[in-house]
């Protein structure tokens, strides 16, 4: 260690003082040159964009409210006189309708070509002659642009119905209706409630002083939040900005106070709503941000004192690496790989543990593997568990058949029993089609049948789409076998009723064996799938624990019963052949 010493030629404190040096050099060139520019661009940036989106919804707002108030224009204008019954008068019974279904409209009416008022609603006698309304702007705009326009007026005060002082905002446009064998043209007037276009403005806020405006084409303010003391002329609002462009970005100052000016324009009737922010307000966070600085500078000053500690800290930081990874290997995870790096003695250390957690990830591997193994054991124990019982009972009913001459009746039940056994071993497979999981079950009937003489009937169903599935084998089986032996009352005079049935949905093989049976009450239909094995043969819970053991936790086993009413048990299984439901 001397020798290294000498070669570096520096002393640990001289490194140590250095490294002090650096970091507080580094720290505050990096905190006046990193940070503080750009952090207040990207603050301002960021209340600028925000700003934007406000804008922007409020400008979807004003585009959905203006359809719609086109919209009402719009069916005013193509249902007239000459197309409802009734004529005018059936007219103004249509635009009644409209005017109780749309509360921002004050009133319609429609004006012949001449002036002369044909027919309103909403609105009182006309106040002016037709020789005036004919001088009107909207009305002379309206006929010169022959309906391919819609008028829109600045808000006003509406003389032109008796008894009529309301603040509103006029729409009009040119129709052509039947008069007689004529067409004639006339204009319809519609008038909307200036608070309905500023009640969209009012209540959107730009920080705590902004707020939004809308301008007409010819640049003359339509709604405000101050219009009225803009108009009485004790308030002001600067356009000077706006001239210069139409959408977009621009600043200007008022009252001594910088303002940023976003313009977005309207779709149908092409004004400009425009949000005013105020600088000082979106730039709030810099005062936090300064802050922050000043603590950050704080902590510089005090990272001298932290100095020593922080070198003693990467002195150690491999040894409590080392002893880290020991922990989270010691709490079960053993995945973690411990970096090599450090003084030599701990990289060989943090290698040879290395190699150990290698070993012992082998050995898990192989224990898991082991594990699988014994569980397609287990599957295959299970699917072998088929009840002695019911082959030694057949054979006794073939050897009573026999010493009675019932060859025939003996005949059908070994070809069943041949053939129910021929399915079960199945060429040592342990997955069958649905139609010979039925077959089985089909043959198992026949031959219980013949036991059982009329204590029981049977229907075996299955859809077209179900027959080519495949399924575990033997599931269906010991369904039927647990009916016949607990489901039969030997106190009733009707024979029970088995109905078996294969279908399948998108996703699902399901089959369903339901009966008519005594039931069960419902403590024990909660322990069949949990309950052992008993008198069934290989029992309802161990096919649910083959289904799960074969296809996942999902399937399995669903059992609903009834007492003296019967028993449904339906069996959910993957389709494995594909394609669409039958």
């Amino acid at each position: 260690m001397k020798r290294r010493k000498d070669a570096g030629g520096r002393s640990f404190g001289f490194q140590l003082t250095a490294s002090f040096m650096a970091c507080m050099a580094m720290l505050l060139v990096f905190i006046a040159a990193s940070l503080i520019t750009p952090l207040s661009d990207l603050l301002e940036q960021n209340a600028i964009d925000r700003t934007k989106e406000t804008v922007l919804q409020s400008v979807s707002t004003m585009n959905i409210f203006v359809d719609r108030l086109l919209s009402t224009l719009y069916f005013s204008t193509t249902v007239l006189p000459d197309d409802v019954d009734g004529g005018v008068d059936g007219w103004v019974g249509q635009m009644n309708l409209i005017k109780k279904s749309n509360s921002d409209v004050l009133s319609i009416a429609l004006f012949h070509q001449d002036g002369s008022l044909l027919g309103s609603t909403g609105a009182s006698a006309v106040s002016a002659a037709p020789e005036e309304i004919r001088e009107t702007e909207w009305f002379q705009k309206a006929l010169n642009w022959g309906g391919t326009v819609t008028y829109f007026s600045a808000p006003h005060v509406q003389h032109l119905f008796s008894g009529q002082r309301t603040y509103v905002i006029t729409l009009a446009r040119s129709v052509f209706y039947q008069k007689g064998e004529q067409t004639a043209q006339g204009v319809v007037l519609m008038d909307v409630e200036y608070s309905s276009f500023s009640s969209l403005i009012d209540n959107v806020t730009l920080g705590s002083s902004g707020y939004i405006y809308v301008l007409d084409r010819q640049g003359e303010l339509i709604a405000h939040p101050r219009l009225q003391l803009i108009y009485s002329g004790l308030a002001e609002e600067n356009l000077t900005e706006l001239s210069r462009f139409w959408v977009g970005q621009g600043r200007d100052e008022m009252d001594g106070r910088e303002r940023v000016l976003i313009s977005a324009t309207l779709d149908q009737t092409r004004w400009r709503m425009v949000g005013v922010a105020y600088i000082d307000e979106l730039l709030a966070l810099q005062n936090t941000f300064v802050r922050l600085i000043m603590a950050v500078l704080v902590c510089a000053v005090l990272l001298s004192v932290a100095v020593a500690t922080v070198m003693s800290y990467r002195l150690m930081l491999p040894i409590r690496r080392f002893a880290g990874s020991i922990s989270r290997v010691e709490s079960g995870d053993l995945n973690v790989t411990i970096p090599e790096t450090g003084f030599r003695e701990v990289r060989d250390i943090s290698a040879a543990f290395n190699r150990m957690l290698a070993r012992i990830r082998a050995l898990m591997d192989q224990i898991v593997q082991e594990q699988e193994k014994k569980r397609l054991y287990e599957l295959n124990a299970l699917q072998a568990q088929i009840n002695p019982h019911f082959l030694y009972n057949t054979l006794d009913s073939i050897i009573w058949m026999e010493e009675r001459g019932r060859n025939r009746e003996a005949i059908v039940m070994v070809s069943s029993l041949a053939k129910f056994f021929r399915i079960s071993i199945s060429k040592g497979r342990s997955e069958i089609t649905v139609r010979e999981e039925l077959e089985q079950v089909r043959n198992y009937l026949i031959i219980q049948k013949m036991r059982f003489k009329d204590k029981f009937t049977y229907e075996i169903t299955c859809d077209e789409a179900a027959l080519g599935e495949t399924t575990v084998k033997l599931i269906v089986q010991p369904m039927v076998e647990n009916v016949i032996n607990h489901a039969i009352d030997e106190t009733q005079s009707e024979a029970l009723h088995i109905s078996i049935h294969a279908g399948v949905t998108e996703d699902e093989l399901i089959f369903t064996v339901a009966d008519d049976g005594v039931g069960m009450p419902p403590e024990v239909v909660e322990q069949l799938l949990v309950a052992p094995a008993g008198k069934s043969g290989i029992g309802i819970k161990n096919v649910h624990e083959r289904i799960q053991l074969t296809y996942g936790e999902q399937y399995g086993l669903k059992v609903e019963s009834v007492e003296d009413e019967g028993t449904t048990v339906t069996i959910r299984l993957p389709r494995t052949k594909g394609g669409e439901a039958g």
